[in-house]
Protein backbone atom coordinates (compact mmCIF):
# COMPACT_ATOMS: atom_id res chain seq x y z
CA UNK A 1 0.00 0.00 0.00
CA UNK A 2 1.23 3.41 -0.96
CA UNK A 3 -0.48 7.24 0.24
CA UNK A 4 -1.69 6.88 -3.06
CA UNK A 5 -4.13 4.47 -1.42
CA UNK A 6 -5.39 6.71 1.44
CA UNK A 7 -8.66 7.50 -0.24
CA UNK A 8 -9.84 3.80 -0.73
CA UNK A 9 -8.67 2.74 2.64
CA UNK A 10 -11.11 5.29 4.19
CA UNK A 11 -13.98 4.38 1.57
CA UNK A 12 -13.61 0.69 2.72
CA UNK A 13 -12.95 1.35 6.46
CA UNK A 14 -16.09 3.80 7.07
CA UNK A 15 -17.91 1.07 5.49
CA UNK A 16 -17.39 -1.99 7.23
CA UNK A 17 -15.80 -0.06 10.97
CA UNK A 18 -18.55 1.17 13.08
CA UNK A 19 -19.34 5.25 12.94
CA UNK A 20 -16.10 6.04 15.53
CA UNK A 21 -14.11 5.27 12.52
CA UNK A 22 -11.44 8.64 12.98
CA UNK A 23 -10.27 9.21 9.25
CA UNK A 24 -8.14 11.70 10.02
CA UNK A 25 -5.98 9.92 12.86
CA UNK A 26 -6.15 6.84 10.75
CA UNK A 27 -4.79 9.09 7.80
CA UNK A 28 -1.97 10.21 10.50
CA UNK A 29 -0.91 7.09 11.54
CA UNK A 30 -0.63 5.63 7.98
CA UNK A 31 1.04 7.93 6.60
CA UNK A 32 3.89 8.57 9.41
CA UNK A 33 4.17 5.16 10.98
CA UNK A 34 2.83 2.06 8.61
CA UNK A 35 4.57 3.85 5.86
CA UNK A 36 7.90 4.53 7.52
CA UNK A 37 8.25 1.28 8.96
CA UNK A 38 8.28 -1.13 6.83
CA UNK A 39 10.51 -3.41 8.85
CA UNK A 40 7.56 -3.35 11.20
CA UNK A 41 4.67 -2.97 9.15
CA UNK A 42 2.88 -4.97 6.64
CA UNK A 43 0.53 -3.00 4.32
CA UNK A 44 -0.65 -5.04 1.74
CA UNK A 45 -3.92 -4.67 -0.05
CA UNK A 46 -6.11 -6.56 -3.04
CA UNK A 47 -9.19 -4.35 -5.22
CA UNK A 48 -11.47 -4.57 -2.09
CA UNK A 49 -9.12 -5.90 0.64
CA UNK A 50 -6.49 -4.63 2.85
CA UNK A 51 -4.66 -6.14 5.89
CA UNK A 52 -2.16 -3.75 8.04
CA UNK A 53 0.17 -6.44 10.63
CA UNK A 54 2.49 -5.27 12.78
CA UNK A 55 5.43 -6.92 14.12
CA UNK A 56 6.14 -6.30 17.67
CA UNK A 57 7.65 -7.64 21.38
CA UNK A 58 7.43 -6.76 24.48
CA UNK A 59 10.04 -5.74 27.11
CA UNK A 60 10.47 -9.10 29.05
CA UNK A 61 10.88 -11.05 26.28
CA UNK A 62 12.87 -8.66 23.76
CA UNK A 63 13.98 -12.09 21.18
CA UNK A 64 10.09 -13.30 21.07
CA UNK A 65 8.71 -11.66 18.02
CA UNK A 66 4.91 -11.58 17.63
CA UNK A 67 2.94 -10.42 14.36
CA UNK A 68 -0.69 -8.84 14.81
CA UNK A 69 -2.99 -7.83 12.17
CA UNK A 70 -4.27 -4.48 13.50
CA UNK A 71 -6.34 -3.91 10.82
CA UNK A 72 -8.10 -5.91 8.18
CA UNK A 73 -10.69 -5.10 6.07
CA UNK A 74 -12.93 -6.48 3.41
CA UNK A 75 -15.66 -5.26 1.23
CA UNK A 76 -18.92 -7.03 1.50
CA UNK A 77 -19.00 -10.36 -0.37
CA UNK A 78 -14.90 -10.46 -0.58
CA UNK A 79 -13.85 -11.69 2.41
CA UNK A 80 -11.97 -14.53 0.53
CA UNK A 81 -9.52 -11.53 -0.34
CA UNK A 82 -8.77 -10.86 3.13
CA UNK A 83 -8.10 -14.38 3.66
CA UNK A 84 -5.32 -14.63 0.72
CA UNK A 85 -3.86 -11.01 2.36
CA UNK A 86 -3.72 -13.18 5.62
CA UNK A 87 -1.76 -16.10 4.29
CA UNK A 88 0.59 -13.83 2.83
CA UNK A 89 1.00 -11.85 6.12
CA UNK A 90 2.05 -15.30 8.06
CA UNK A 91 4.24 -15.58 5.49
CA UNK A 92 5.68 -12.20 5.90
CA UNK A 93 5.76 -12.99 9.48
CA UNK A 94 7.75 -16.21 9.27
CA UNK A 95 10.32 -14.33 7.01
CA UNK A 96 10.25 -12.01 10.28
CA UNK A 97 11.33 -14.98 12.76
CA UNK A 98 7.72 -14.20 14.69
CA UNK A 99 6.56 -17.12 16.92
CA UNK A 100 3.25 -15.67 16.75
CA UNK A 101 0.32 -14.76 14.31
CA UNK A 102 -2.09 -13.02 15.80
CA UNK A 103 -5.60 -11.11 14.49
CA UNK A 104 -8.54 -9.63 16.73
CA UNK A 105 -10.44 -6.78 15.75
CA UNK A 106 -12.76 -4.26 16.66
CA UNK A 107 -15.46 -4.52 13.93
CA UNK A 108 -18.50 -6.04 14.17
CA UNK A 109 -17.61 -8.17 11.80
CA UNK A 110 -17.22 -11.94 13.36
CA UNK A 111 -13.57 -12.76 12.48
CA UNK A 112 -13.22 -16.28 13.58
CA UNK A 113 -14.58 -17.82 10.62
CA UNK A 114 -11.73 -16.32 8.88
CA UNK A 115 -9.48 -16.89 11.91
CA UNK A 116 -9.79 -20.63 11.49
CA UNK A 117 -9.83 -20.72 7.69
CA UNK A 118 -6.03 -19.25 7.94
CA UNK A 119 -5.31 -22.44 10.76
CA UNK A 120 -5.62 -20.17 13.90
CA UNK A 121 -7.15 -21.48 17.19
CA UNK A 122 -9.32 -19.26 19.82
CA UNK A 123 -6.89 -17.97 22.81
CA UNK A 124 -9.16 -18.31 25.47
CA UNK A 125 -10.13 -16.63 28.21
CA UNK A 126 -10.03 -13.44 26.69
CA UNK A 127 -11.59 -10.19 29.14
CA UNK A 128 -12.53 -7.19 28.36
CA UNK A 129 -14.28 -4.00 30.06
CA UNK A 130 -16.00 -1.35 28.26
CA UNK A 131 -15.35 2.07 29.23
Amino acid sequence: MTEDDIPWLHRLAKKRYRQEYDESSTEGWFRNIVLKGPMMFYPVRTDNAFVIAMMCTVPWTPAFFECNIIFVCADIGCMWEASTLLRGSIHWARRRKCAIWRISSDTDVDLEPLARRVGCTELSPRYVMVL
